[in-house]
């Protein structure tokens, strides 16, 4: 799953690297604005069918086939208010061109909704091998497309076609390779809907909390501004979506293994949330270090705006990492109803903080808002993970304590080294600025975090798993070496 995400993500980022150089800034806030609407009826209409198969006993074919009606049900809907919203919604920003692109953009969210329901058996199987198949090939035909389309004409609609394509085309995979002739019925939507209730209650709040600062500074800034921000928001959310977001379904289906075993429940959590922090915080941290060769080697001098926000950006994500995995582990055992608790939670705080940021302050004073509320949304978080595993706080942070001393370490050596790592000059010493200060950040991070976990004993954690994977690695390539010397 993970390496399915990434190469997707790649794929988005060499597609948003070639539209970057040949679309404006005004064109991405264009589409930045017709997103919002988009995700937050997305997420008003959220049906996660999939993730309420994987958490049954047992599937039945009257299952599936009531899962099909209501995703069919559910995208008819969506574009049905989509179509309805779109002129009052491009009158109030003034943009007559959001008419047709938001109609257009509605197929995506639709087509998601129509993935094969069969793909659960395989996810409670943990078992993803289609799931990395389809998402590759929608990827890449979607790349090419949007690509093409992007040289030919240089708009904002061959970004709109590219977001578009990748679902349909994932969806139609799904029922060639796994052939399904669905029954329209709503026989079994009883069964769907306690489950359903909460999580969609807490993907309308969770869109809300994340697109509100887009809708407000939309309103607020020329599409040119908010393009530089909907980029910059995209690049600094990479690594969260390609390595993160994936782990959550496979978490799922594990903690619902696990979840009549509460004290293997609660170690596996933990190993997890302490992977999640050990992975993320650096790269994070690291993030934000190099934005600006990034930036200049990737988008080019038009984007140079766009270099703070990633700084910052990148930064006010950190909290996340705290308490991102309550999802998977509320959905696992049935206290769905805490997502969205903690979803309102975050809205509550995060919402005046933007609405006085944006207004006072502009793009600095909503980069401040998300890091206060994501700070005290974790908080939380942690507090919640407390009462359902009965984990201690301080639990919860000290197996990430080695993990928050080497991101120190790190941080502190780039920002020391930065005037011996800048290369200023072409793309040529942009590039070997970038390379070095990726490598020096690495090497410090893996270095002080090996010495640490050596000096605490060798636990178990990421770090033996790494290891030992490296070591297994290191004998294959070996064993290969011998024999084709031998040979």
């Amino acid at each position: 799953m993970v390496l399915a995400r990434l190469i997707s993500r790649l794929i988005d980022l060499v597609t948003m690297l070639i539209m970057a150089r040949l679309l404006s800034p005004s064109d991405f806030g264009l589409i930045a604005i017709a997103m919002t609407v988009i995700l937050i009826l997305e997420a008003a209409l959220e049906l996660p069918l999939s993730q309420a198969l994987v958490s049954m006993p047992e599937l039945k074919e009257s299952y599936y086939d009531t899962a099909f009606t209501l995703g069919v049900l559910r995208g008819a809907i969506l574009c049905t208010l989509v179509f309805i919203i779109a002129l009052p919604f491009a009158a109030f920003y003034h943009q007559k061109e959001l008419v047709p692109l938001i109609q257009l953009l509605s197929l995506a969210p639709a087509a998601r909704g129509l993935l094969n329901p069969r793909m659960a058996k395989f996810a409670k199987e943990l078992n993803f091998k289609y799931e990395f198949i389809f998402e590759l090939v929608g990827k890449v035909l979607a790349f090419i497309l949007g690509a093409t389309a992007a040289l030919l004409t240089h708009s904002y609609w061959s970004i709109a076609l590219c977001t578009v394509t990748a679902p349909i085309i994932i969806a139609l995979q799904s029922y060639f390779v796994l052939p399904f002739k669905p029954k329209l019925t709503l026989a079994d939507w009883r069964i769907f809907s306690g489950f359903l209730g909460w999580i969609s209650l807490s993907q309308l709040v969770l869109a809300i909390n994340w697109q509100s600062d887009q809708l407000l500074l939309g309103k607020l800034m020329p599409p040119a501004k908010l393009g530089l921000f909907s980029t910059a928001n995209n690049i600094t959310n990479i690594p969260m979506a390609a390595l993160f977001s994936p782990l959550l379904r496979p978490l799922l289906s594990a903690f619902t293994l696990l979840k009549a075993d509460p004290m293997r429940l609660r170690n596996s959590y933990l190993k997890s949330a302490n992977a999640i922090v050990t992975i993320g915080l650096p790269l994070l941290v690291g993030q934000s270090a190099i934005a600006a060769p990034t930036i200049r080697l990737l988008l080019g001098a038009k984007w140079l705006g766009a270099i703070p926000m990633v700084h910052w950006l990148s930064l006010s994500l950190i909290p996340l990492l705290f308490g991102m995995l309550l999802t998977p582990l509320s959905m696992a055992i049935g206290e769905t109803r805490e997502m969205v608790w903690r979803n309102v939670f975050q809205m509550f705080i995060k919402l005046p903080f933007v609405i006085v940021g944006a207004l006072m302050y502009g793009f600095t004073g909503v980069i401040a808002a998300r890091l206060i509320s994501e700070t005290l949304t974790s908080i939380y978080c942690m507090i919640i993970i407390r009462r359902l595993l009965d984990i201690k706080i301080i639990d919860q942070l000290s197996g990430c304590s080695r993990s928050i001393i080497s991101t120190i370490v790190m941080a502190a050596t780039l920002a020391a080294g930065s005037p011996y790592l800048g290369f200023p000059g072409g793309p040529t010493m942009q590039f070997i600025d970038l390379i070095a200060n990726i490598v020096v950040g690495s090497l410090v991070y893996c270095g002080c975090l090996l010495g640490l976990w050596y000096l605490a004993g060798k636990p178990s954690g990421i770090e033996q798993i790494a290891l030992a994977t490296l070591f297994n690695m290191f004998k294959k390539i070996t064993k290969l070496y011998k024999l084709n010397m031998i040979a």
